[in-house]
């Protein structure tokens, strides 16, 4: 049994990491379509640190797990079990999400990108917005992708696209200290998240 959610963090730079070659025929397609090596290794690796959390609960090869994509991608068992899990990373950092109830997470890299002020006022809370433009400049990269990750969170734990319609399905969201230069966020169905353990491969 899961009490609350368990959130494993992977290094995606360190070496040690399967091939992509082994990764099932649908991820090794997906492997194949990206044009950059570099985002395509990442990719793989974070497809592997999914599979090798999974197996330790399942009692199975991180391969041989059977995966299917839900209508706005989110990945999930292909045999209903009773456990969920949402993968999120961004450049060398990936961070997976295991409950037994629906749960996202996203993690971001803090980039200081212009037009951060537009990119909020066409997807972010409008709540979000406010806060944003009344932070210091200097400031507004780490609320920018806070608010993010707090919202692609949510929006994953529901099933839903970023342009996804609101629903008042309650969820709760956590904020993550995973490093400095991330903004993170975990999601779960109900109106807290509960306890959070964390563990890293």
């Amino acid at each position: 049994m899961i009490e609350g959610v368990h959130i494993w963090r992977a290094a995606l730079d360190e070496d040690g990491w399967p091939s992509p070659e082994g990764l099932p025929a649908p991820d090794r397609v997906r492997f194949e379509a990206f044009l950059r090596r570099d985002v395509a290794q990442r990719w793989a690796r974070s497809r592997w640190a999914l599979r090798r959390v999974l197996a330790g609960y399942l009692a199975a090869e991180p391969a041989a797990i059977e995966l299917e994509s839900g209508e706005h991608g989110k990945p999930r068992l292909a045999r209903a079990g009773g456990l969920e899990f949402n993968l999120s990373h961004s450049e060398g950092l990936a961070l997976v999400a295991v409950a037994e109830r629906p749960v996202g997470i996203d993690v971001e890299l803090i980039r200081p990108e212009r037009n951060l002020r537009a990119i909020a006022e066409r997807v972010l809370p409008a709540k979000d917005v406010d806060v944003l433009n009344t932070a210091p400049e200097s400031e507004r990269p780490a609320v920018f992708y806070a608010a993010w990750a707090r919202h692609e969170a949510r929006l994953k734990c529901l099933g839903a696209g970023l342009g996804g319609a609101p629903t008042a399905a309650p969820v709760a969201v956590e904020e993550l200290e995973v490093s400095p230069c991330y903004a993170a966020a975990v999601a779960v169905a109900g109106s807290e998240v509960g306890p959070v353990t964390r563990r890293s491969l």
